[in-house]
């Protein structure tokens, strides 16, 4: 019987058939290159996103500052929207932060004032506000409930001099300047005047006044010439004018219900 050819005895495994193998270095540069491209192009989003997302930002604050200032008549109107992404916040249908100024120092009337959780559709009311006023004197002496109660205001610091009549025996109502300092008085809705001191503009009259600083003592209602439910916080007062801190827990957007003023109690 003959043996079978070499071409048909069955073949032996190498021993070392299975041991690990370097990868070649062709793939290995193959699978870099895809790895780079593919950070490439997520990176190249995340750059579109920002883009896209201060776009989205500048035009709602500018349409903001728009609409602030055709319902307020205030000049330089700037807001400020707060936050990591303007377009989320947009998807959320609700603003988490923003501010709202206007005018500079030498202006005759300034705001800046921070928002919370304004709603995108500017429909119902926003969350917390709080910020500061600050009005020259000219502005502050014009104001109605002003000039019934303390009449013309003259500023210092920290103290504010008006004008009150005092009865003379056989003389009669004689003007009096008395000087006061100024506070937030009734829960934010008034400003209360302390007398400090008080003495006749007539020099040619001789009276000893202090007995009398308790009469000259008068308050402002300050509550029905801001919106409803705004409350001042603080108030200070100099040469220049006054500023007033105010706060809210919320107000409406729309122009008739921020028409609506508060009331003293």
């Amino acid at each position: 019987m003959t043996r079978p050819s070499s071409a048909e005895e069955p073949h032996e495994l190498d021993e070392h058939f299975f041991d690990e193998r370097p990868v070649e270095r062709s793939r290995r540069r193959s699978a870099a290159a895809g790895l780079f491209v593919l950070v490439g192009v997520l990176l190249g989003l995340a750059v579109l996103a920002v883009i896209a997302d201060v776009v989205v930002r500048s035009v709602v604050e500018q349409r903001a500052a728009a609409e602030i200032a055709s319902a307020t008549g205030a000049d330089d109107v700037a807001v400020d929207v707060h936050g990591t992404s303007v377009l989320w916040q947009l998807v959320h249908g609700s603003i988490d932060d923003a501010t709202v100024s206007s005018g500079t120092d030498g202006d005759p009337v300034s705001f800046r004032f921070d928002v919370s959780d304004v709603p995108t559709d500017l429909a119902g009311s926003t969350g917390a506000v709080t910020g500061q006023l600050t009005v020259d004197a000219a502005t502050v002496d014009a104001l109605p409930a002003l000039a019934d109660q303390a009449g013309s205001l003259a500023f210092g610091d920290d103290e504010v001099t008006y004008t009150r009549t005092f009865a003379v025996p056989l003389v009669g109502d004689v003007p009096v300047d008395v000087t006061a300092t100024p506070s937030v008085a009734d829960g934010g809705e008034a400003i209360a005047f302390a007398p400090t001191s008080a003495a006749l503009p007539d020099t040619s009259l001789s009276l000893d006044l202090r007995p009398f600083l308790g009469d000259f003592a008068t308050s402002v209602c300050v509550a029905g010439s801001i919106p409803e439910g705004v409350t001042m916080t603080s108030l200070s007062v100099a040469p220049e004018g006054a500023t007033i801190g105010l706060e809210s827990a919320g107000l409406p957007l729309s122009s008739s219900a921020l028409a609506a003023t508060g009331s003293c109690s």
